[in-house]
């Protein structure tokens, strides 16, 4: 995914800061109904992990909830509105007032959802997730897994093979942002020698009805430019570097 940017076709809403919290040790959350709303919760900085900021949840790897409220801009209409989330370690669900918009597994990437059917406008939103770190055999990292004189490695708390803390809760920033309903939704640049030439490939995926397009290259001299065709939503193009000024350890350039 693209990383959310903020330029005149673009906007973002970091919703950073306090959130309600609050622990489920048994679970009951999503049988509770607390994606609705958190009763008597406390204060929580996101992004952190919970495991540095209370005593009682030091070692504490299980089921938490957030919950924070939000506005939707006005100037957003139009717009297809998602919500990304930056890190949760080590599992997430996420509602959108009350209604499931999707999960993920994995606490080292991102991830986001469209939420442009969920959100209200002129009025409050809540957005809930659920966060839970349990260590198993199919998770990464993975834990409670060891046996014999590997058993809780070295003695630590929790029972692991690896010898870090697996730190828990949301760990980067969580942001709202909004983009056209025609645009370019992932780039992918591959380089290649040739000879001494290089050679830059460029891959576009776009959403919506646009068939031309352009990509530039700038250097400190000149300036590269080819034409984008999208078919069925893809456009490449190469461009190529004469005598290309190569990067290494004695010229990282």
């Amino acid at each position: 995914m693209l990383y959310p940017q903020q330029n005149d076709v673009r906007n973002l809403l970091d919703l950073s800061g306090f959130w309600a919290f609050k622990l489920d040790p048994q679970e009951v959350g999503e049988t509770e109904g607390w994606m609705n709303g958190l009763e008597a919760p406390r204060q929580i900085a996101v992004p952190a992990s919970w495991n540095e900021l209370f005593q009682d949840t030091r070692d504490y790897l299980d089921a938490a909830w957030y919950a924070r409220e939000f506005y939707v801009p006005e100037g957003w209409k139009g717009q297809d509105v998602f919500l990304r989330v930056g890190s949760a370690n080590y599992a997430a669900k996420v509602w959108i007032n009350g209604e499931f918009v999707g999960e993920h597994l994995g606490g080292h990437l991102p991830f986001a959802f469209d939420v442009t059917e969920q959100v209200s406008w002129g009025e409050a939103n809540l957005v809930s997730i659920q966060v839970e770190g349990k260590l198993t055999p199919t998770r990464v990292p993975p834990g409670n897994v060891a046996r014999g004189a590997m058993a809780g490695f070295m003695g630590n708390h929790p029972n692991t093979s690896f010898d870090f803390f697996p730190y828990t809760g949301i760990q980067r920033p969580v942001i709202l942002y909004a983009v056209p309903k025609t645009r370019i939704e992932d780039v992918t640049v591959v380089t290649e020698i040739d000879g001494a030439n290089g050679v830059v490939k460029v891959h576009v995926a776009q959403v919506g009805a646009h068939t031309e397009g352009a990509v530039v290259l700038t250097g400190e001299n000149d300036v590269l430019d080819a034409g984008l065709t999208f078919v069925d939503g893809v456009a490449e193009a190469a461009l190529i570097v004469p005598d290309a000024r190569l990067w290494c350890p004695d010229d990282p350039y």
